[in-house]
């Protein structure tokens, strides 16, 4: 009898830790998962604010909102997306074109330094770039693509944790132990399937993905697809306010860094 006894009682405690590593298993990985992707989440903001700060430095290249505007437009890209929010800064450019015989000239070539940081930010918000870790591997860099994938995936483990193993689960197999005192917690109303309140309370909450505001960009097209287009509005705009251009071009030089 007594090794029968030792024998339910070795049982009993294999299924309390197969149960306790079920349970608090589970809700340990959910838990380095959401940590993990808030890390993401403040990385792609980083990015997002890039991507924004070089559409300003964009706009004033086409000398303001309705040259931005007008450039998007004729070049049959969505222009509400680039859009920025109030406040944003303006980017800073490190090197200036090199020389060119004309004004005109000159003015393409600090379009296209502007354009071409607006293209390479969305692509690296949008699909990231593969860089060496450390240890020769390449891996992807955060971006948007990977970002929404992993919020579903993670919902899906959320679920799935939420829905198997139960904090009412753990408790009443607990209680269950000690029938005298479940007898008693029974008539108080408190463990079993009548304590929805314990799940629902120790349940996670899921990513409302619908609300996670990360704006999608168009791939852009790059310098060789865009390079006569550019030319050809930059020589529109050179030809209605020269003056501007010329300012323009002067104040860039001037804010080099």
């Amino acid at each position: 009898m007594a090794d029968f006894k030792e024998f339910s009682d070795a049982l009993t405690d294999e299924v309390l830790n197969d149960m306790a590593e079920s349970y608090f298993g589970a809700r340990v990985d959910v838990d380095k998962a959401l940590e993990y992707f808030h890390d993401v989440s403040e990385r792609l903001h980083t990015k997002l604010y890039r991507v924004y700060r070089a559409c300003v430095l964009l706009e004033k290249v086409c000398l303001g909102r309705s040259g931005f505007d007008d450039f998007w437009l004729s070049a049959g890209i969505n222009r509400e997306v680039f859009h920025y929010p109030a406040g944003v800064e303006c980017a800073a450019l490190m090197t200036g074109p090199a020389m060119s015989l004309t004004s005109k000239g000159e003015y393409v070539k600090w379009f296209t330094i502007a354009y071409e940081m607006v293209a390479e930010r969305v692509a690296e918000y949008m699909h990231g770039s593969f860089k060496d870790d450390g240890t020769g591997r390449k891996v992807r860099s955060s971006n948007r693509e990977d970002f929404f994938r992993m919020a579903d995936e993670i919902n899906l483990k959320i679920e799935k944790v939420n829905r198997n193993v139960t904090a009412s689960d753990v408790l009443n197999f607990t209680k269950s132990l000690d029938p005298e005192g479940m007898r008693k917690e029974n008539i108080a109303g408190c463990v079993g399937p009548q304590c929805k309140d314990i799940d629902d309370e120790m349940a996670f909450t899921l990513i409302a993905i619908k609300d996670i505001d990360f704006p999608e960009f168009p791939d852009l097209p790059g310098r060789k697809e865009i390079s006569s287009y550019i030319s050809e509005f930059c020589s529109e705009n050179y030809a209605k306010d020269k003056v501007r251009v010329k300012a323009l071009i002067k104040e860039l030089k001037s804010e080099l860094r």
